[in-house]
């Protein structure tokens, strides 16, 4: 059982917001059909990329956050996973609607995530967990 001094050691997961992830499906499905009632390769190309892009938008995990280490992860549809931990000095912060990593000497990264491509209510959640102070373990 956690207490003050021992948080839980959870992950806050945020998904893809459902209306990007169906947009690139109809985009897909439109040029697919385009593709087959005008032979055209590059719109049935396009049409397959789009629909699988907006399957893997529809299943898939856009970023981690782990308040206990305040890490966040974020895990690209197709590729690698790139993961943003402060250290020392540095801090995770809110500023609108982006995640910035503060370093120690002043210096802003905005981190490759967005509101409007997560789902808001797991959004709020994460934001709301890197505004609260580092606890101590």
């Amino acid at each position: 059982m956690a207490d003050p001094l021992h948080p839980p050691r959870t992950t806050l997961q945020v998904r893809y917001n459902p209306p990007v992830a169906w947009l690139f499906l109809v985009i897909g499905v439109v040029n697919f059909v385009l593709g087959l009632l005008a032979p055209g390769l590059v719109n049935l190309v396009l049409g397959a990329l789009f629909i699988v892009l907006g399957a893997l938008l529809l299943t898939r995990t856009y970023f981690t956050y782990t308040p206990h280490t305040r890490t966040l992860e974020v895990i690209a549809p197709i590729g690698t996973r790139r993961s943003f931990q402060p250290t020392g000095a540095d801090t995770l912060i809110v500023e609108g609607r982006r995640i910035v990593l503060v370093q120690a000497d002043g210096r802003r990264k905005k981190l490759p995530v967005n509101r409007w491509m997560s789902r808001p209510d797991e959004w709020d959640a994460v934001t709301k967990a890197i505004s609260q102070p580092p606890k101590t373990t």
